[in-house]
């Protein structure tokens, strides 16, 4: 339980003692087992702690800029160099008092370090005319802070290095790149943080904010990746927007699918950044191919991308994370992640007209359809689901059909009006059905 939650607890442990609910000694031992960490970061900590380091580098910089022309050359190496040595005295210092510092110190004396190491490479750069632009800056300046994020267990830093590693990614998809200056270089760094990733066993909880940061870095990062491979290909005029935005299926689907020890796949969906999000995305592709336009579209990107090695690597892992996600018995998941393999039925037709779109609208609008009402079977078997998603789901696949379809206007207004009603008393029902459980469980 984190702090956050150990601290409502607590508060409501005297109204439940008022109305009986509680016995003293029932509220004296659930007080002793979930007391807050005091050394565990909180989100003010950490806001604060950052933003108190940054102003202070910010404001050093200024003040030595503004004297900087009439500074000799061993003047400038020494500002260069004196506060990242301040800084690492201050951080051996905080190391020094181990858990008994606070969580904010570690913080502050990790971004002071992280901005001193950046100055410090700026100004040498700058002292020495060494030329270069500003990614290959970046690259060495989060690669340099990496290590703060262990030492001193900094959540600051790590998220300024997957904001960093994104950023640069993003930058580095032009061609004609070799690959280790190129976005395929984003799952090496990634690895740097690994006990970071989703499933790693971990004495604390990640930060919501922290795991929002790395599933967010994870997707811009990975598709800059598949745009790259994508113009790599050879022939640019064989290049189509479908083929990478099917590799980002692909990466969505396994970014979902992201293997979970058991206290991962029973936290709430709102602590799954990667689930909510790669789930969106499948679901909103899966949607674009009901649509015969969007469907050609796909069609001809994914067999462009069947072409490239990226695609299969991501099917070899997706295959991966598919059995073990079936394994744990993450039906929901898998039923959402399968959407991204369903150009794969339909690619044999490319060739033959309007077959093959027609074919993948159809087979995408049978597929959600079974998923949506999959999300509100398992609701109601007891299984891991999601009802309310599966009924949306289905809404908006009826809305998509019929805004497609060649109906009147009378006839569409209709069908949208009985669908808004279906899904009003769907959720009425599902609110007292959910009711009914509490009141049975309790």
């Amino acid at each position: 339980m984190n702090n956050s939650r150990q601290r409502w607890l607590l508060e409501q442990l005297p109204q439940w003692e008022r109305e009986g609910l509680l016995s003293a000694d029932a509220a004296r031992t659930l007080r002793e087992r979930h007391a807050p960490d005091a050394s565990q970061l909180g989100l003010a900590q950490l806001v604060m702690g950052s933003l108190g380091a940054l102003l202070i580098g910010a404001g050093l910089i200024s003040v030595i800029g503004y004297n900087w022309d009439d500074f000799s050359l061993t003047v400038r190496l020494l500002f260069a160099f004196l506060p990242l040595l301040l800084t690492q005295v201050f951080s051996f210092r905080v190391l020094q008092r181990g858990d008994a510092g606070a969580a904010w110190v570690r913080e502050t004396a990790a971004v002071l370090q992280a901005f001193a190491a950046g100055a410090a490479i700026a100004l040498v750069s700058q002292i020495y005319n060494l030329g270069g632009e500003w990614p290959d800056f970046l690259f060495w300046w989060f690669l340099l802070s990496l290590p703060l994020t262990w030492v001193l267990r900094s959540h600051a830093v790590a998220i300024f290095y997957l904001v960093t590693t994104a950023i640069w990614s993003v930058n580095q998809v032009g061609p004609g790149r070799p690959w280790q200056d190129s976005p395929l270089l984003y799952p090496v760094l990634l690895l740097g943080l690994l006990p970071y990733w989703p499933g790693w066993s971990r004495k604390q909880a990640l930060s919501i904010s922290l795991r929002w940061v790395m599933t967010l870095s994870a997707f811009i990062g990975l598709a800059s990746a598949a745009v790259f491979v994508t113009q790599q290909s050879g022939d640019y005029s064989r290049y189509h927007f479908g083929a990478f935005l099917w590799l980002w299926t692909l990466t969505a689907a396994a970014i979902a699918l992201f293997p979970l020890n058991q206290a991962g796949i029973d936290e709430a969906s709102g602590r799954k950044p990667q689930v909510v999000l790669g789930s969106l995305w499948l679901l909103g592709y899966g949607l674009a191919a009901t649509f015969r336009d969007a469907s050609n579209d796909i069609l001809k990107g994914a067999s462009h991308a069947l072409e490239l090695p990226w695609c299969w690597g991501l099917l070899a892992v997706l295959t991966g994370f598919v059995l073990h996600a079936g394994a744990r018995r993450r039906w929901a998941v898998l039923a959402i992640a399968s959407v991204a393999l369903l150009p794969l039925i339909s690619v044999p037709f490319v060739g033959q007209g309007e077959a093959g779109s027609a074919l993948l609208s159809w087979l995408a609008t049978l597929h959600l359809s079974g998923i949506g009402i999959t999300l509100i079977v398992l609701d109601f078997i007891g299984k891991r689901g999601a009802s309310r998603l599966g009924a949306l789901l289905l809404s908006v696949l009826i809305i998509a059909r019929m805004a497609d379809s060649h109906f009147s206007l009378l006839a569409k207004g209709l069908a949208f009006i009985a669908v808004g009603v279906a899904f009003l008393a769907f959720n009425f029902f599902m609110s007292r059905h959910q009711r009914q459980q509490n009141a049975a469980q309790a």
